[in-house]
């Protein structure tokens, strides 16, 4: 390996004589702010039980997916364009539900809930973060939200909420 030689005092003066002259360049470059993310909530329904709100969802039911790739679903009636639109991020999810861990029963009745709280709370996208592991919920919550009436539209998240691990749900809001 070469060694350098040690800088002199000769090299220093040199260099000050070179740079003398020279000025800061003004910074040209902004980044873009990221969106401010809502605190989480603490979430309460008002008047219900977690099993008044199960009755949408069917253990039976088997949705027709694709075995690889991203996840896209619009209720007939609904435009076509919004699980594209869910996909390029024009939604933000004002809450977030995350299944990790979870038995099924235990995730159908947080879905359900989340499900309620959005359409007491007005708030028409979530994101579902429901893991990758075995792939049982990853199957399963697709299955859940076709057959709920408020669903409009879900699709496969970007990746900053989850990508192939998370749904974001587009839902209807009351008038």
């Amino acid at each position: 390996m070469k060694k350098t030689p040690p800088i002199t005092d000769e090299d220093i003066r040199l260099f000050r004589d070179a740079v003398s002259g020279a000025k800061p360049l003004p910074q040209d470059c902004h980044l873009p702010e990221r969106p401010k993310r809502r605190p989480k909530k603490a979430v309460t329904l008002a008047n219900s039980s977690p099993d008044s709100h199960l009755f949408y969802f069917s253990d039976l039911y088997e949705g027709v997916f694709p075995d690889s790739g991203a996840l896209s679903f619009f209720q007939p009636g609904e435009d076509p364009h919004l699980p594209k639109r869910l996909k390029r991020g024009e939604f933000q999810p004002a809450v977030v539900l995350d299944l990790h861990g979870l038995t099924q029963e235990k995730a159908k009745e947080e879905l359900a809930g989340l499900l309620a709280y959005c359409q007491q709370e007005h708030l028409n996208c979530a994101c579902i973060v429901h893991g990758k592991g075995l792939g049982i919920l990853a199957r399963r919550v697709p299955n859940w939200l076709v057959q709920h009436p408020n669903v409009r539209a879900f699709h496969t998240a970007p990746t900053e909420w989850g990508r192939d691990g998370a749904l974001l749900v587009l839902l209807k809001t009351p008038q």
